[in-house]
């Protein structure tokens, strides 16, 4: 299982539209991308930091939606933040949710 994680610095005027357009735009748009598990986010809006970590399948899922979709999911929420978010990808080595065990 593979994992990505963004973050990023948002205006705080725009608090409430991050969260909206999540719930509204980009869940529904993971939940049809192939090898998506899930989404966490989390944000502190007296810090004006989120992040986002979503679950995939395998790294050929996670590449494609990198290339695919995350360009269109950028855009929609590029307004909200100060600057561009950063992205890292991990490879899952435990998981009690998932039931993953480091080898």
């Amino acid at each position: 299982m593979y994992a990505r994680m963004v973050k990023g610095q948002f205006k705080p005027e725009k608090f409430d539209y991050v969260k909206h357009t999540l719930e509204t735009d980009v869940i529904p748009l993971l939940k049809k991308q192939k090898g998506f598990r899930d989404e966490l986010s989390f944000f502190a809006k007296d810090m004006k930091e989120g992040y986002a970590i979503s679950f995939w399948d395998n790294k050929t899922d996670l590449e494609k939606y990198e290339r695919e979709v995350y360009p269109k999911v950028h855009e929609k929420m590029a307004e909200a933040f100060e600057t561009k978010p950063i992205a890292h990808d991990f490879e899952v080595a435990n998981s009690t949710w998932y039931k993953i065990h480091a080898a």
